[in-house]
């Protein structure tokens, strides 16, 4: 090991000097004042440094050990005659490697400098960890805060920086409160950003709304370690975070694609279930050989094309002049004969209030909803009405099924009063 002596006593440095060269060690320089140990110090950096506390000259061995170890990192072992209590505490506070106490024998410092250079190496390897650490910290994507046990910040990476709206520089030893303030998303209340929470969702930590400084709110992943001692005590806690705002909105319009996608689907199927009513609707109407058969008939398609309404199929009698109520879906709008109404044989459409003056004695009156009141024709004559309601205004969608179910209900009348008129001229020939 290469050693510097810094000693102001000639005799004693010189004995130094032998027994370091008898041990196995190599004499960089020996040098009397702090001045001049600087100055070797910089030409041929040592191994370590053995200095006197008490030199000659306006710098002591403390501060020319000081400022040796913060320019070079050259550890420092201290030599004295001086052991007051003064002495040693001032010679703590340079952080020396070892203390020996003149006068000292050569084992005591061999001992000294096997200590000093073990740890050294210990600090050495302790500082390239730190280094290791810290520029991982500083460098992956996401916030990093470590904290001591008063949660004030005693680091914070860039991206933790950035998403604050602060510098690494000015956050150091603030309060942890001061710039990292958690809300709970779905209720807005705050919650504790220094405790380990245990939320997740889909197997990853629930996502928190950061408040920051500059008046952004962050949605944010949160996780927080606890910094335990050898002993159990708190030492702080390691918070990590991430801005997930970006993956959560590209998630709500997945979620939001798939809805769309889910209803448009419902619609196709929906369709094609309709195309298929009015399908079999229209082969049974080609077959039925009675009123009673096409009313049971119009009564099936109306149930399946149009089941959250009301609806009732109304025919009109000319022998009463009332308008009898010959089926229904739903609960019957119309229980018993009824006169027939100024809307009668109009393509009548309404989303009415409470307090309309419409009389149509065919859809409730004094109900918000979606009324409907359709002709049914026979040879372009007005033989009856499809009556419909449906109690949310908002609905809308049947009014076109509810035309079509009427429109293919009027060629079922014609279809089967030209097949009864065929019958009666065949069974009169």
């Amino acid at each position: 090991m290469r050693v510097l002596i810094v000693e102001d006593e000639l005799i004693i440095a010189q004995d130094l000097s032998h027994t370091l060269r008898r041990i196995g060690h190599s004499v960089t320089d020996v040098v009397t004042n702090g001045e001049a140990a600087l100055a070797a110090v910089s030409r041929q950096p040592p191994d370590l440094v053995l200095m006197d506390i008490r030199l000659s000259g306006p710098m002591d061995g403390i501060e020319a050990a000081r400022q040796i170890y913060n320019r070079w990192g050259v550890p420092v072992i201290f030599l004295t005659a001086h052991a007051d209590d003064q002495t040693v505490r001032e010679a703590l506070l340079a952080e020396p490697w070892a203390y020996l106490l003149k006068p000292f024998d050569e084992r005591e410092l061999e001992v000294a400098i096997a200590v000093a250079a073990y740890k050294h190496r210990l600090e050495r390897r302790l500082q390239a960890s730190e280094r290791h650490l810290r520029t991982t910290l500083t460098s992956i994507g996401d916030g990093v805060i470590v904290t001591d046990p008063q949660s004030r910040i005693t680091f914070i990476n860039p991206v933790a920086a950035r998403l604050l709206g602060v510098t690494p520089e000015e956050a150091i030893g603030w309060p942890l409160v001061r710039v990292y303030t958690l809300v709970a998303t779905n209720t807005g209340l705050p919650a504790d950003s220094a405790t380990v929470h245990t939320d997740t969702v889909n197997g990853l930590p629930a996502p928190a709304t950061l408040l920051t400084r500059n008046g952004e709110r962050l949605l944010v992943e949160h996780t927080v370690a606890p910094i335990t001692g050898d002993d159990g005590t708190n030492e702080g806690v390691v918070i990590i975070f991430r801005d997930v705002s970006e993956r959560q909105r590209a998630i709500n319009q997945l979620h939001e694609s798939k809805r769309r996608l889910q209803h448009v689907q419902s619609l196709l199927e929906q369709r094609e279930q309709n195309i298929i009513t009015f399908g079999t609707l229209a082969h049974t109407l080609r077959e039925v050989r009675s009123r009673q058969e096409l009313y049971a008939a119009i009564i099936t398609a109306g149930t399946q094309l149009l089941p959250n309404y009301r609806g009732t199929l109304l025919i009109y009698n000319p022998n009463a002049d009332l308008v009898d109520a010959v089926g229904h879906w739903g609960e019957p709008l119309v229980h018993h004969p009824v006169p027939r109404c100024t809307c009668w044989g109009e393509r009548f459409w309404s989303l009415s209030l409470a307090g309309d003056t419409h009389a149509c004695h065919f859809l409730p009156k004094g109900l918000l909803g979606e009324r409907m009141c359709l002709p049914i024709h026979q040879h372009n004559e007005v033989i009856g009405l499809l009556s419909l309601y449906h109690p949310d205004p908002s609905n809308g969608s049947g009014y076109q099924l509810a035309v079509a179910l009427a429109e293919v209900a009027s060629l079922g009348f014609d279809a089967l009063a030209d097949r009864l008129e065929s019958a009666s001229q065949s069974m009169s020939s």
